[in-house]
Formats: structure tokens, C-alpha cells, sequence
């Protein structure tokens, strides 16, 4: 994250001013249209009680032409104890709010070897198979498989689908809505994974995925789940970016309502994935029960959640003591920052807010001009300092903070340790 030039450094950095400001939250307002009402994606029940809100959430930069806020607003469903967002976004949501979502969030780097290997270890990646991957983005998994593999790939980012078909000729790559894409041949193996927690109708999915299949196509689903969500990050596992928020039960529910019977489950170590292999279900299968004891992990849950906030606001303590802010994250993050703790609470404290994701450049985040890291360089650390907001990039953040000259006594991290899920 350094420049390996150092005129062109000096240049850049000397051409950027330091961009001190207050925070200012009225820059930003609710659509809404961006947002819709549902029954349970799971039961498709229409009872349920909230047991989670933020009710002025911003996604990324401030706009005065885009709605960027929502209440975010997690309910449980009181026939199958499903959890998951209502309102949910809308499909213009969903292209306003996650515009800029950039280098936000990705998948951990050594996840898709791992994905080929447990394939190819159950038969699923024999030559003369074809295995379609639903929520390819630009087919890069599907290139790492086997070329004896036919491969296909499914999304709805159009130029995602562009770019992967230039870059790997040998994929069949298709743009198409996942509830209702046609696919050149059934396949023999469907893989979805971490897609189904973003979509707003997952048993729709499902069951189209079904009449995609043949009687001996197997399905791979991998999702987070609740069990296994207790996390000391403060942005928790009602991930704003998940439309549903999987238990094991509730997963199972929604794979038997599409139209599909689990053969095998486990949990993936390391990091939040629950994984299950499935085979189509006959007609008149009986579906599993709804697990009362999901209301219990949800509290469960909720306890440790706060706990971590608590630890956070506690890390925060020496700020009270700052004249300046430098915040380092534009992301969803700094969001919850806002939302839940005291870090903005002065309203004399002036700020400066720095991000690595170019898209960020430029724009503003609650009223605070976003610049490139290197512009701490410059900064007089008498009187400020700076905090990290981040989870999984915290540690090549503290060492890119190192690097531009940020003394360590002046640097605060949010979490003693990180788990990536």
C-alpha cells in the first residue's frame, strides 16, 4: 500500500490536502422505494417480531440525489423461527446501496482450492461432469476446476459475466436472474456458494434450480449460520448485506421447500460456512421440522453480540483525549461505529477519514471528504490519532499505518484477535 516511487509520492501526497472536518449526518436521505416488505423467505409465513433494528442506516458515501439510507431491521418468523431482514431491498435498493461496495467485502484468499478439492474428494468434478455455478461473478472458481468439466456459471452482473467470458472462452458463462435463467443442459453438480443469504425469495431459487436438474444432480450449498455466528466484530452476523440469516434448521427447511434432500452437512473450519450436499427430493418427502431451540441460539447470540460492542467502545476510551479523529475505513464499518458507540459523540472534534479502495476517493462519508491513505504522511500526530475500522483488514491496515510514519502509540485497534467468516 506504499509507493515505490518517492517523487511520486511526494507529488501526490503534497497535491492532496489534509481535509479536516465535523461530521455532518444530514447529507444523505431514505427511498423508499429502495426497500419492500415480504413474507418469510423460508415458510413464506406472515407472522413474525422484529429482535433487531438500526433504524437510519447509511450504505457508503453520502448522496443527495441517491437514497443511501434504510432502517435495517431483522425479524423472526413466528411459525418456522426463521430470522431475516424486513423490509429487504428492493432491486433498486440493492443497485443504489451496493454501488460502492468495491473492496468492501470478498472471500478469503485459499477458499476456492478448497471448495475444488471437497468436490473433486465426492465424485463431483469426474471428467465428462458439468457443474453450474450459480453467483459465478466472473467465472474465476470455475476456471481453477478441472477442463474435463463442462462449466457453466450463472449471475446477475452483467459485466462480470462480460469480462469472464473474455477472459476464459472455455466457460459458458449466463446473465440471467437466478429465479428464472435457462441453462443450455442439466447439470450434473449445482454450486452455490454464499449466495443464498443475499437473495430475497431463496426458495424460489431453490426450486428453480430443481427443474434445472436431473434425478441424480447433486446441489452444494454453503451459508453462514447462526450457530456458529457468535463473533467479537461488531458487525455481527445480521450482516446488512444478508437478506436471510440461516440457522442449520432453517436452511433445511428452506433446501426441503425447494425441493431438495440434504445428504450430508458440515460445518467448514475457520470460518462461518455451513455447507451441505443435497440430492433432489421425491415428490411427498416430509419436511423437517421448524427448531424451537433456534429462539434460544438467537439470544444467545444477541448476549455475545453485545459483548462485543462493549469490548469495542471500551478500546475507544483514549479518543476522549484526542483534539482529532483520523479514521481509517469508509466502509459499512465506520456504519456501525456510527451507530453504536460514542466515536462522534464531540461535536468539536475535527476528523479526517482515509480508505484504500479508490472507488471511495472523493466522495463523502458522512459529511467527512474521503483521501487515499497516504495523506497520513503529512498529519501532525500532537493532539490526534488514529483508529483502525476494520475487522478481517485490520492487521494489513496496522502495518500499512506503520509504514506511512503513524507512531504506534497513536494507533487504535478495535479487536484483539480476528476470525475470518
Amino acid at each position: 500500500m506504499t509507493d515505490r516511487n518517492p517523487q511520486h509520492m511526494n507529488d501526490f501526497v503534497n497535491a492532496t490536502p489534509l481535509s479536516w472536518a465535523h461530521p455532518d449526518a444530514s447529507q444523505a436521505f431514505h427511498d423508499p422505494s429502495h426497500v419492500e416488505f415480504r413474507p418469510c423467505p423460508v415458510c413464506s409465513g406472515t407472522r413474525s417480531r422484529a429482535v433487531w433494528s438500526i433504524e437510519d442506516f447509511q450504505f457508503f458515501s453520502d448522496a443527495a440525489d441517491v437514497g443511501k439510507r434504510v432502517p435495517v431491521r431483522v425479524v423472526r418468523c413466528q411459525q418456522c423461527h426463521a430470522l431475516y431482514l424486513d423490509p429487504c431491498w428492493s432491486a433498486a435498493g440493492f443497485a443504489a446501496l451496493f454501488a460502492e461496495a468495491g473492496c468492501s467485502y470478498g472471500s478469503s484468499s485459499g477458499r476456492p482450492a478448497e471448495q475444488r478439492d471437497w468436490l473433486a474428494a465426492r465424485g463431483l468434478l469426474d471428467a465428462g461432469r458439468s457443474l453450474l455455478d450459480a453467483g459465478c461473478y466472473d467465472g474465476r472458481f470455475l476456471s481453477a476446476l478441472p477442463a474435463g468439466v463442462a462449466r457453466l456459471g450463472v449471475d446477475i452482473d452483467a459485466p462480470a459475466i462480460a469480462r469472464g467470458q473474455t477472459r476464459d472462452p472455455a466457460l459458458t458463462l449466463i446473465h440471467g436472474d437466478f429465479e428464472r435463467f435457462d441453462c443450455p443442459r442439466a447439470p450434473d453438480a449445482i454450486t452455490m456458494f454464499h449466495v443464498l443469504e443475499h437473495l430475497p425469495r431463496p426458495v424460489a431459487v431453490l426450486r428453480h434450480l430443481r427443474r434445472l436438474a436431473h434425478a441424480s444432480t447433486r446441489l452444494v450449498i454453503e451459508v453462514p449460520v447462526l450457530e456458529r455466528g457468535m463473533t467479537n466484530d461488531i458487525n455481527g452476523f445480521f450482516s446488512v448485506q444478508h437478506m436471510t440469516h440461516f440457522s442449520r434448521a432453517s436452511l433445511a427447511l428452506a433446501l426441503a421447500q425447494g425441493g431438495w434432500q440434504p445428504l450430508e452437512t458440515v460445518d467448514m473450519p475457520g470460518y462461518n460456512g455451513c455447507r451441505v450436499l443435497s440430492a433432489p427430493s421425491d415428490e411427498g418427502s416430509q419436511w423437517p421440522n421448524a427448531d424451537p431451540g433456534d429462539v434460544g441460539r438467537l439470544h444467545d447470540y444477541l448476549a455475545a453480540w453485545h459483548t462485543a460492542v462493549a469490548a469495542v467502545e471500551r478500546r475507544l476510551e483514549p479518543v476522549r483525549d484526542w483534539s482529532r479523529l483520523v479514521l481509517w475505513g469508509a466502509g459499512l464499518h465506520s456504519e456501525f461505529l456510527w451507530q453504536l458507540t460514542t466515536l462522534f459523540d464531540d461535536p468539536s472534534r475535527e476528523c479526517l477519514l482515509v480508505d484504500g479502495d479508490p472507488l471511495k476517493h472523493g466522495r463523502r462519508w458522512r459529511g467527512l471528504p474521503v483521501l487515499p491513505p497516504q495523506v497520513l504522511q503529512t498529519v501532525d500526530w500532537t493532539g490526534a490519532g488514529l483508529v483502525i475500522s476494520s475487522y478481517g483488514n485490520q492487521p494489513a491496515m496496522l502495518d500499512a499505518a506503520a509504514a506511512l510514519g503513524v507512531p504506534a502509540a497513536r494507533i487504535i485497534t478495535l479487536y484483539e484477535s480476528v476470525r475470518r467468516y
